[in-house]
């Protein structure tokens, strides 16, 4: 399901960076942000997520930004995606996915970083090797991520957090300026 407005897997490095420029912009900042999260939710409209990546967006430079997902259907929790055991959610998110990357301009990596069971986390390190693969094909050689990590939108008030001192302090704008990073693809 593609989204106009503006998934977990580790890529397995740790990435500390200096966030983007003092102005709050990047220097790829321009045109299409296309911000890939794991699957639509079931249990709400999926406001709040949008919400942050929008304001990612902005912060980025960025005029627009889509949202698109690693699963097409829509679950309650990872729980729930975690027993699925049919392959057609990631088939059918791939539709949307080959639509979206050749129109974006950068990336945001915002599917979580929670693990998922059995097949499904199997289908998802799968699902991100392709996407990776798709980007590079679209000329899409990095992605921004909360921390170096694919963080859910959710989960970023939490990570810039006073209790964690990775940020210096400020608005929730000044404390993700601080940790959004570019992430080689």
């Amino acid at each position: 399901m593609r989204r106009t407005v503006a998934a977990s897997l580790s890529l397995g490095r740790s990435f500390k960076g200096s966030g983007v420029d003092a102005k709050g912009t990047a220097a790829a900042g321009q045109g299409k942000l296309v911000a890939i999260l794991l699957n639509p939710p079931l249990s709400s409209t999926g406001n709040r997520s949008r919400n942050a990546v929008s304001r990612v967006s902005r912060l980025l430079g960025y005029k627009s930004v889509e949202v698109v997902n690693l699963y097409a259907d829509p679950t309650n929790s990872n729980a729930e995606l975690s027993f699925s055991e049919t392959l057609e959610g990631w088939l059918r998110a791939r539709q949307d996915l080959r639509i979206s990357l050749p129109s974006a301009d950068g990336l945001l990596g915002a599917w979580g970083v929670a693990a998922l069971a059995g097949s499904a986390q199997r289908e998802r390190n799968r699902q991100v090797a392709w996407l990776r693969a798709e980007a590079s094909r679209a000329g899409l050689n990095n992605i921004w991520m909360v921390g170096g990590e694919p963080r859910h939108p959710s989960r970023w008030h939490q990570y810039v957090s006073d209790k964690y001192g990775r940020t210096t302090g400020g608005t929730f704008e000044e404390r993700l300026r601080q940790v959004v990073v570019r992430v080689p693809l």
